[in-house]
């Protein structure tokens, strides 16, 4: 009895395979012909089923970013936007949305957008606080005086983006990539761009308070008239970046590297700039005074003029630094108590 048994198993088990895999291509057959149904509210239904078919059920969904209902399409996008196949991210990033129905579903509250198309867009003085651009395509895009205040905007490619006047304030910005963008005024406030990349940017009369750039990058930078008080600069890189008549008031820049920077006419009273790398600096005319330059090195810098009325040098390079006219009062000089 149990050898009989036992020849049968493997028999009433494959029909039971054959029996379930007919069942499913049914059953896909089936959801096929519902994503083509005239009636769209039946196409849009069909689609939340469509991923329990694995690699098929995502094909469909994927073909249904060319539906002829936009309503369609926006349902499969939802639904494809937070997977990882390489597939899908290839098809939402040839997936390009209109700016109108972006900003309709936003005040629908619909505010996840992840890996959204939006290169070459124009979102010009639009309302997207708290939105989710993750992963998202913003090049070329004119976001000029737009509020993505406290968005996610994680890994997202703004190159050559248009930013003037933008409010970026306690937006994630980790991993975007700024290449080539306009910031002219752009708000930055509390944002962390520890070790980010911002170099050769127009950033001029931006707002920087209260931000985290330590390790950051912002060499060749315009960075005229920018607000960095109460910023954390810390081993910044800031080589020949243009800092004049930049508000640096207490900010640290501790190790920070400003070597061939200009500086002139900046305040960075109260600034911590032990161990700076200040060489071949202009911080002609600016105020200095009670900053902290214990270690460093101000070899060949220009602090013609700058006030230095009690600021600390001790333990400084002032090898060929210009001092001319420089108010010196109390202030603590290398080699003197």
């Amino acid at each position: 009895m149990s050898k009989k048994s036992s020849q049968l198993t493997p028999h009433n088990s494959e029909n039971r395979i054959s029996k379930t895999n007919t069942e499913t291509l049914d059953k896909i057959e089936n959801l096929k012909q519902l994503l083509v149904a005239k009636e769209v509210e039946v196409r849009i239904a069909a689609l939340s089923e469509a991923l329990h078919y694995g690699e098929t059920g995502i094909d469909l969904v994927i073909n249904c970013l060319q539906d002829e209902s936009k309503e369609v399409q926006y349902k499969a996008y939802f639904i494809l936007q937070e997977r990882e196949e390489i597939k899908v991210r290839q098809a939402l990033s040839e997936y390009q949305w209109e700016a109108s129905i972006l900003l309709e579903l936003y005040a629908h509250n619909q505010k996840r957008f992840m890996r959204v198309n939006l290169s070459d867009t124009e979102l010009i003085d639009a309302n997207l606080s708290g939105i989710n651009l993750g992963f998202a395509n913003l090049k070329n895009a004119n976001l000029r005086n737009t509020n993505l205040s406290i968005a996610n905007l994680q890994n997202a490619d703004l190159t050559d983006a248009y930013l003037s006047c933008c409010n970026l304030s306690q937006a994630d910005l980790n991993g975007a990539n700024f290449t080539n963008a306009f910031m002219w005024g752009v708000n930055l406030s509390n944002v962390d761009l520890s070790g980010m990349y911002l170099g050769d940017l127009c950033l001029s009369h931006a707002n920087f308070q209260n931000a985290n750039l330590t390790q950051a990058n912002m060499s060749y930078s315009n960075l005229k008239g920018v607000n960095f008080s109460d910023a954390n600069l810390s081993q910044i890189i800031l080589i020949n970046a243009n800092l004049s008549n930049v508000n640096l008031k207490r900010v640290n820049l501790q190790e920070a590297d400003l070597s061939n920077a200009n500086l002139s006419g900046a305040n960075l009273q109260e600034a911590n700039l032990k161990n700076a790398d200040l060489k071949y600096a202009e911080l002609w005319d600016a105020n200095l005074s009670r900053v902290n330059f214990f270690g460093a090195d101000l070899s060949d810098a220009n602090l013609e003029s700058a006030n230095l009325q009690d600021a600390n040098l001790e333990n400084a390079i002032l090898t060929n630094t210009n001092l001319e006219n420089a108010n010196l009062d109390g202030c603590k000089l290398p080699g003197k108590s």
